[in-house]
């Protein structure tokens, strides 16, 4: 893994991680994220513009849209998540559990180091954003269960965070909860914003795939 100094300015602001397929299975053609993580992208991708702005030429964030396979596929997914400067986790039973694409992401995000755009040479918290997409019974995995679950404050109504942490920020938006959704995916922009503003992750990009975790449940390699 290669770090360097300068920021990339055609790096995304955001990597939006979530579960999908396992490419490296032979069950199919690749498949598009459902149009639920889409949405959320595409509304993401709108408010960050917005509130930060976007590379030159390009989308403020970042979405595997499970159009390729093999090494190119990689690189790109690779280079994606060891630039972008936050990273935000679709958290669900199967991103946590199924998924072995998803620690390798996690995993690579991790091994770059956060510093303060204050000057101080390491930054207190986390850039990674884990958001509840489903919910579920189990519990966290080490790695997942350090950093905080992303969890709306300042929202119109003290009911509204409840009703994310039972049913998800998926659950919210496919029972008709417009106004919960929208006020939630605002305060998820507002959270991208602080975190850019306040700290840089230094680039870092993997060769390949070969050191990086597999499941949340090993250890680091």
């Amino acid at each position: 893994m290669t770090e360097v100094n300068a920021d990339d300015p055609g790096a995304p602001v955001f990597f939006l991680s979530y579960s999908r397929p396992d490419r490296s299975r032979p069950a199919g053609p690749p498949r598009e994220p459902n149009r639920n993580v889409v949405r959320l992208f595409d509304d993401l991708s709108e408010l960050v513009n917005e509130l930060i702005g976007s590379p030159v030429g390009g989308d403020s964030g970042y979405l595997d849209l499970g159009r390729g396979t093999g090494e190119l596929w990689q690189k790109t997914v690779l280079q994606a998540v060891g630039t972008c400067q936050v990273m935000v986790c679709l958290v669900s039973y199967p991103y946590l559990f199924h998924s072995t694409w998803c620690p390798r992401e996690w995993d690579v995000f991790t091994r770059r180091r956060v510093v303060s755009r204050g000057g101080a040479s390491q930054a207190t918290e986390s850039a990674i954003v884990p958001v509840l997409w489903t919910p579920f019974e189990q519990s966290l995995p080490g790695p997942v269960a350090a950093v905080d679950m992303f969890t709306p404050s300042g929202l119109p109504d003290e009911d509204w965070t409840a009703r994310y942490l039972a049913d998800g920020l998926l659950g919210v938006a496919r029972t008709g909860q417009t106004a919960i959704y929208d006020a939630i995916v605002w305060k998820l922009a507002m959270h991208i914003q602080r975190i850019h503003a306040r700290y840089r992750v230094l680039p870092a990009v993997p060769d390949g795939v070969e050191d990086l975790r597999a499941s949340f449940t090993e250890a680091t390699r």
